[in-house]
């Protein structure tokens, strides 16, 4: 048996799913259990804002532990100003001393999403003389989302990814806009898991043109915009064609308003709200394409899922998606192309037997799957414990 099985990693998350939000840094939850699979006993400590607490108070943690796998989030009133800021080092505080009192100090911590909580890994590596690693996320570097800025933020960022043991990446376009932002490092990829136990290919009957999009109603990255008035231009051609759009977000309202003043006719589009699990896997199972008209994003895990299913997808060439999608598996334009996306729409719904649905399915489960992620978690934890135990410096 690997003698470093069982040990105990740290998980320090800048976004973790939770009551708020149940989706959001799902991504960092998969990986959690992930390396749980992989043998290891993890703990998440997590830090969420809150505008009330029950009963006037001002911190409020929840506690989860199933296995080997333990959660500690701990909900601190925020209504801004330097109190915010306290209240939040403090929540950090509780949730990190909790997770070391459930299953005892940690031979590893794992900061997910840069700067703050890499910092939080820095400094408990000191302490507990432990090493630490970083896996970034978040599409901030990218010139269309430019939120790396400002030197101190910049000289701190440098830091932390200097002394870390390892760095990844969800996608090698990620690793490139970082390293543009003047960060030094070597990137090692760590994509996403896609649950391929639950996104199968579909068994019944697939509805010929209906297109799906599963989003969290964010119009500056998302671009939903361009989506409905390319499905507009496909309707023309198309005129049974179907649009559903899954999911909430801040510009829900405003994207429904958008729909409607297009005068579609009754049906054609179809909001669903807030989809998950089996429910949303076969609403994307029986559909005919899945489209993604981001102007950006690091990973795109919907478009994986949805080839998981085997639904062929059309997406702006965004995260590495390009260079995994091909000619067999969808379509992928420019973005901002909206006559490109129509045709492209169009395309996919009329010659459905252009694509492969099997091997997007079997390519998706060999690349993405939890089994491959796990494998992949585990040589990077090996790879940092070794080279801690053998004196190198980490990087």
């Amino acid at each position: 048996m690997n003698p470093d099985k069982h040990l105990h990693i740290l998980y320090l998350p800048r976004w973790y799913p939770g009551k708020q939000d149940p989706m959001l840094g799902l991504f960092v939850k998969k990986h959690a259990l992930a390396a749980v699979k992989a043998g290891y006993r993890v703990s998440v400590a997590y830090a969420v804002p809150a505008k009330d607490l029950p009963g006037g108070s001002k911190y409020s943690t929840e506690v989860k532990q199933e296995g080997a796998f333990t959660e500690v989030i701990t909900a601190y009133l925020s209504k801004g100003g330097f109190s915010g800021q306290w209240r939040q080092a403090v929540a950090w505080r509780k949730s990190i001393k909790l997770c070391v009192r459930q299953s005892g100090r940690p031979e590893l911590i794992h900061a997910h999403i840069l700067t703050r909580t890499a910092i939080i890994a820095a400094l408990l590596s000191i302490l507990w003389r432990i090493p630490y690693l970083i896996t970034e996320h978040w599409s901030r570097y990218y010139p269309e989302n430019l939120q790396y800025k400002g030197w101190l933020r910049k000289t701190v960022t440098r830091y932390v990814v200097k002394k870390a043991g390892s760095v990844s990446v969800v996608s090698e376009r990620l690793a490139t806009a970082m390293q543009r932002q003047g960060l030094r490092f070597y990137p090692e990829l760590l994509p996403n898991v896609v649950d391929t136990t639950l996104f199968q290919p579909a068994t019944g009957i697939i509805d010929p043109k209906k297109i799906i999009s599963v989003t969290c109603f964010e119009e500056r990255s998302k671009n939903l915009k361009l989506l409905i008035d390319a499905f507009a231009l496909v309707l023309n051609e198309m005129p049974d064609a179907r649009l559903v759009l899954v999911g909430e977000g801040a510009d829900l309202e405003a994207t429904i308003a958008y729909a409607n003043g297009k005068n579609f006719q009754p049906g054609a589009v179809r909001f669903t709200g807030m989809l998950q699990d089996e429910v949303l896997a076969a609403e994307i199972r029986t559909s005919a394409c899945l489209a993604l008209s981001s102007n950006y994003e690091t990973f795109g895990i919907v478009a994986f899922e949805a080839m998981a299913c085997g639904i062929p997808v059309v997406a702006t060439d965004v995260a590495d998606l390009k260079s995994f999608i091909g000619n067999d598996f969808g379509k992928v334009v420019r973005q901002g192309d909206k006559s490109g996306f129509a045709a492209a729409l169009q395309e996919v719904l009329g010659h459905p037997e252009k694509f492969d649905r099997a091997g997007m399915a079997g390519a998706v489960r060999q690349k993405f799957g939890e089994k491959v992620v796990s494998d992949k978690l585990d040589m990077l934890y090996q790879g940092v414990l070794n080279k801690r135990r053998h004196g190198g410096e980490q990087r």
